[in-house]
């Protein structure tokens, strides 16, 4: 647990106090808060918390994890780095450049202590001084009440003419100090006034008040500290106040009250380190002294009971199921795997800079065993799907891999979000990629980098929310909305150790009227694209790839070739995405150029988008998957009508890009689409409502089998096969 963790939980523990402090002060015995405020001490100054599910942390945890946002569905930092969709990345530093720097905090913090320390002992010694001045009481009185009362440690009681209340110092040689004109003989006042310091010194308050500076000095940015170190001074009276009436009994109150009046006690300055009787809160004190009643056996059980329920909520940290935060469920990873991931998540590590992160972790991980380790828990599916979810793997997707990957100073983080509106035959969706780049890792925080990348992801989640359907539908509007966004996320937190940038896509909320004709949805439909068509000049240039020997070369080569021209231009790029998207081309294209840009382009594109995103995350490319929904097939009689859909999606494994041609891709997939599509087309609606969905799987899967060799292997992904029918010709329904 860091120092802000402490503070912030101390501070909470405190403000609990205050309040019961409020509300029972007059109620309860006295030291119930002494023993509130020792405890809050405790949580400021031990630097560890014991976890339970009673704390206040743990409900505070459960309530913010079951929160979901309504009628807007969300799908958060996912990669959405689809067909041509490319980042640049900036420059990489090696890890020998990275040096260790001491935050600007940590040495105001320093400077902090230091001049709050100095304050205290400062004072305290200028009054230890004074105090040496004093001389020794000689008085009968005194003499007879410190024989009754021995202790260990010897008590001195002297007089001095600097001081106008009694106080006591020390502790090993405890000095009770009176006012040099006391009076003497007064025998009533001098026993309140002598058993008064006697309960400070056996209960060694001069240590607690000692303990309490030490917090006070630690924590003194907190005004929280300064809140309980005035009150736990006062209860320190308040306490003694009513052990001293307990002592003399309830018939003693009124004189003790006045006694407390007619003492003199102003002070000349601060008294650290002291006990004194004081006209601080002298008011309060004669409150409390007056209301003192006979502590009951119920009051003794409420306060125990407030005081252990109150520091199991706010002195324990949040539970968790040690079991769930160190394993992720569904992996055959070991405990003792998942702990050497866990031991790189430093105590503390948030408040390194993320050049001190990556050195500790660099050096940690120096080995080809840890390395080995490492790789397989990035490639890890199961893994990486419960990064938003689980405590091991969000550290893991979120924090460690993008800090210390071999390309880590710009990193990629996507996600989309799309409104439910039942009526509506294509939902408003945003999909977008920010981008943080670190300009700074020797200033900047792995805290601070956290911070930013959830703060840009909370923006962007939230542009749909609180719009009306006209507005989602007006793409002009929204297209101002979402650009003022990022200009607002930019101004947030773009500085000089972080800079980010954001590529997005909106399709607006699309409601098609079924009373219209076919052209006018269509025109409607086309009023709603992101982009407009391509233009002549777009797919000149992209054709220009299309040279007589590209079928020939490695796909390897050709990607990379459309990887820099679609660098050249973003919007270019869009374009022809959303054309291909839609299968609406403005410009005419003969049969091969739009098989190039169909089929060639599109393979490569998310092929590209695949490797792109690998080098972003460090983890090895992974195949490109398609999904491909194909017409409905129907038939009617007699009225009734029956149906069948199909969707199915597929992936690919190129066994090396350098070696497959980009003819031999293209015949592969394009021969397997071709023969699914004509499956599809050429089987009987009546055989096909006899197939179920198993029958269909086996089908594609034999066509995938077919068109697969050495250097390609195609894969129907069954688990994402959607098939189905209805007949209702016979009013049956399978």
């Amino acid at each position: 647990m860091n120092l802000l963790q402490m503070s912030f939980s101390g501070a909470a523990f405190i403000t609990a106090v205050v309040l019961i402090r409020a509300v029972a002060i007059h109620k309860l015995p006295k030291k119930t808060f002494l023993v509130l405020w020792e405890l809050v001490m405790l949580r400021l100054l031990i630097p560890f918390s014991i976890p339970s599910m009673f704390s206040i942390y743990t409900l505070i945890t459960h309530s913010i994890s079951s929160t979901t946002l309504p009628e807007v569905g969300t799908n958060y930092n996912i990669p959405t780095m689809q067909g041509l969709f490319v980042t640049t990345q900036g420059a990489v530093q090696s890890p020998a450049d990275i040096s260790p720097s001491v935050s600007m905090w940590f040495l105001v913090w320093c400077a902090g202590i230091i001049l709050t320390t100095l304050f205290f002992v400062i004072s305290y010694l200028r009054c230890l001084t004074e105090f040496r001045t004093a001389l020794p009481v000689h008085n009968h009185y005194i003499e007879k009440w410190l024989a009754e009362r021995p202790l260990k440690r010897p008590i001195l009681v002297r007089q001095s003419d600097r001081i106008s209340s009694p106080l006591t110092y020390g502790i090993f040689r405890p000095v009770i100090l009176i006012p040099k004109k006391m009076d003497w003989n007064n025998e009533k006042q001098l026993q309140y006034v002598l058993s008064h310091e006697y309960v400070h010194i056996y209960h060694y308050d001069t240590v607690t008040k000692l303990i309490a500076t030490l917090a006070l000095c630690i924590h003194w940015f907190n005004p929280f500290v300064w809140v309980m170190y005035l009150l736990f001074n006062r209860d320190i009276e308040l306490a003694c106040d009513e052990s001293v009436i307990r002592q003399f009994g309830e018939k003693s109150k009124s004189a003790y009250s006045l006694m407390l009046i007619n003492m003199e006690a102003a002070k000349s300055g601060l008294l650290p380190f002291c006990n004194n009787f004081s006209k601080n809160a002298i008011e309060e004190r004669i409150t409390a002294v007056m209301k003192i009643k006979k502590t009951s056996l119920l009051a003794i059980c409420i306060a125990a009971i407030l005081i252990i329920g109150v520091t199991t909520a706010f002195a324990t940290s949040a539970a968790g199921n040690s079991k769930e935060k160190n394993t992720v469920h569904d992996t055959d990873f070991s405990d003792e795997e998942f702990d050497k991931l866990l031991a790189l998540q430093f105590d503390g590590y948030e408040d390194m800079s993320v050049s001190e992160f990556q050195s500790k972790v660099w050096e940690l991980t120096d080995t080809k065993e840890y390395r080995n380790l490492l790789e397989r828990f990035s490639q890890n599916t199961t893994l990486y799907e419960q990064k938003d979810s689980n405590e091991v793997a969000s550290f893991l997707f979120y924090t460690l891999e993008p800090l210390t990957a071999e390309k880590w100073q710009t990193r990629d983080f996507g996600g989309g979000i799309t409104t439910d509106y039942p009526d509506a035959s294509d939902n408003a969706m945003l999909e977008f990629v920010f981008s943080l780049t670190i300009q700074n890792a020797d200033t900047l925080t792995v805290g601070e980098y956290n911070v930013a990348r959830l703060g840009v992801a909370s923006g962007l989640q939230n542009i749909l929310q609180g719009k009306t359907k006209e507005q989602l539908q007006n793409n002009s509007f929204m297209q101002e909305a979402i650009q003022a966004e990022i200009e607002k996320l930019n101004g947030q937190w773009n500085t000089d150790k972080l800079q980010i940038s954001v590529d997005y896509s909106y399709m607006p909320l699309l409601e098609l009227d079924a009373g219209k004709s076919e052209q006018e949805n269509i025109q409607q439909e086309q009023e709603h694209r992101e982009y407009p068509n391509g233009t002549e000049e777009d797919y000149r240039s992209l054709l220009n790839l299309k040279t007589a020997n590209y079928q020939n070369m490695p796909v390897a080569d050709f990607n990379m070739d459309l990887l820099e021209w679609a660098n050249e231009s973003y919007e270019r790029m869009e374009r022809i995405n959303v054309d291909t998207a839609h299968q609406d081309f403005s410009v005419n294209l003969n049969s091969d150029e739009l098989s190039f840009v169909s089929l060639t382009t599109w393979l490569s594109g998310v092929e590209n988008g695949k490797y792109v995103q690998s080098i972003n995350t460090g983890r090895k490319e992974e195949d490109p998957i398609h999904n491909q929904y194909l017409p409905s097939k129907t038939a009617e009689e007699n009225g009734y009508g029956a149906w069948c859909d199909l969707f199915y999606q597929f992936s690919y494994h190129i066994a090396d890009k350098k070696t497959l041609t980009v003819g031999e891709r293209d015949d592969c997939i394009g021969n397997m689409m071709n023969k699914i599509q004509d499956f599809w087309n050429r089987t009987d609606m009546e055989e096909m409502l006899s197939m179920t969905e198993d029958d269909i799987v086996s089908k594609l899967q034999e066509i995938a089998a077919k068109y697969s060799n050495a250097n390609i292997t195609i894969t129907i992904r069954e688990d994402s096969v959607g098939f189905e029918k209805m007949d209702e010709r016979n009013r049956e329904f399978d």
